[in-house]
């Protein structure tokens, strides 16, 4: 694989030149330092670029796409750290197997899309807004129907007021306030306000690529945004938060800080530890305290944010197993903390690592999105990680373990919780 970027004026363009997929993937993200006013707006005007065109309604915008060897075309917001990223992916047949003009035309569609909306008059089409903006209500509506996810994300808001608090599906209230006129209004502000990053993987003549997106990228302003990438939880005291709603279910939660991470922490050994303690394995510590010797929960996990440096631990349990579960995470955290784990689990976790690293070398989106944060974070590229495993002893997950402390126990009760 040959990684390259091309400076531009008004967007970079970084290239992944490899051989090993059938089809190339293309990202055009534009990003900002988040601001919460912003947040609706940013769904609602994602949401309408890739509804239609000025030139393709919904409908003929979805037979574009399958005329062109059925690309697949999604678009979505996402948060990394205190960034806000407004996304347009495409994944298309590799050119070798099509005709001269393919590519051209996959690339002009894929700028039209961003370039040249469904607008008249400075505003966009009412009749569209008001079905996005119907589809964006129900999704707000209907935020409660997960309770694992909802519980989680309402556990960190009760942990922090800052960014990590916010309503990232959006609100009703900013959304009811959006019309077809003031989301134009945020559109040319995106255009000219939010960085642009394009990213291009595949068997392609990028030189030559380079060239023909600059002439495609409408848009010559150039942003010098001073970003700020890293946010974090913070809290002096044990945060205990207990909420009851009609579920028959209930949710613990517990959210620890990620304090004062090494490089080689966040990208190698907190990797390692999650393993060990809640993630992939079905030996970790979490799995066999409270799933295998206890039987009081089906399913537990943990996953880290090393943007925003807190660690989740998560799991459906019923009400009268609440204190004891609190104790067996605990425990499980302690026992790593003190060394005690096998060497046979550690180098379970070594192997684990290197085989999803194999996985992800072969995998378009996982290359995608290590590319991102290799350009956002400095995160190691996925080609250099496994040069690093055999360095990581037992003593390293250790220290990373004490760097690990308790910030809020949030439990979800669900009153029709049959087994309280």
């Amino acid at each position: 694989m040959i990684y390259k970027k091309y400076d531009n004026n008004s967007f970079n363009l970084y290239t992944i030149k490899t051989d090993r997929f059938k089809t190339c993937e293309l990202l055009i993200t534009f990003y900002n330092n988040i601001q919460k006013d912003n947040i609706t707006k940013e769904i609602v005007l994602q949401e309408l670029l890739s509804y239609s065109t000025k030139k393709y309604n919904k409908k003929e915008l979805i037979n574009k796409l399958k005329d062109l060897y059925d690309i697949n075309f999604i678009s979505y917001t996402s948060r990394i750290g205190n960034l806000r990223t407004i996304n347009f992916k495409y994944t298309f047949l590799d050119p070798v197997y099509t005709d001269k003009k393919y590519l051209n035309e996959v690339l002009k569609l894929s700028f039209d899309i961003i370039f040249n909306p469904n607008i008249k008059h400075q505003e966009f089409d009412n009749n569209t807004l008001k079905i996005i903006k119907n589809k964006i209500k129900y999704n707000i509506d209907n935020i409660k129907e997960d309770i694992l996810s909802y519980s989680i994300k309402d556990a960190i808001k009760n942990t922090t007021n800052n960014i990590l608090s916010y309503d990232y599906i959006g609100n009703i209230k900013d959304l009811n306030n959006i019309d077809n006129s003031n989301i134009y209004d945020f559109y040319k502000y995106m255009l000219n306000n939010y960085n642009c990053d394009i990213y291009l993987i595949g068997n392609l003549d990028m030189d030559k690529l380079n060239i023909t997106i600059s002439n495609l990228f409408d848009n010559n302003i150039i942003k010098n945004n001073e970003l700020i990438i890293n946010t974090k939880l913070t809290s002096n005291v044990i945060n205990k938060i207990n909420i009851k709603d009609n579920y028959s279910q209930s949710i613990l939660v517990n959210i620890y800080s990620l304090n004062n991470l090494s490089y080689v922490d966040k990208y190698y050994n907190l990797n390692i530890f999650n393993y060990l303690f809640g993630g992939s394995s079905l030996s970790n510590k979490l799995s066999q305290h409270l799933r295998e010797l206890s039987s009081i929960c089906y399913s537990i996990n943990s996953y880290y944010d090393i943007t925003s440096n807190y660690l989740v631990v998560s799991t459906q349990i019923s009400k009268d197993n609440k204190n004891k579960a609190i104790k067996l995470i605990n425990k499980s955290l302690k026992e790593i903390q003190k060394g005690i784990f096998s060497d046979d689990d550690f180098n379970n976790a070594i192997k684990y690592l290197d085989s999803a690293i194999n996985n992800s070398l072969n995998n378009q989106d996982s290359l995608l999105n290590n590319y991102i944060y290799h350009k956002l974070l400095d995160a190691p590229l996925l080609i250099n990680r496994k040069e690093y495993l055999s360095n990581i002893t037992k003593q390293d997950i250790i220290d990373v373990s004490k760097k690990i402390k308790l910030l809020t126990i949030y439990f979800m009760e669900g009153i029709q919780d049959e087994r309280n």
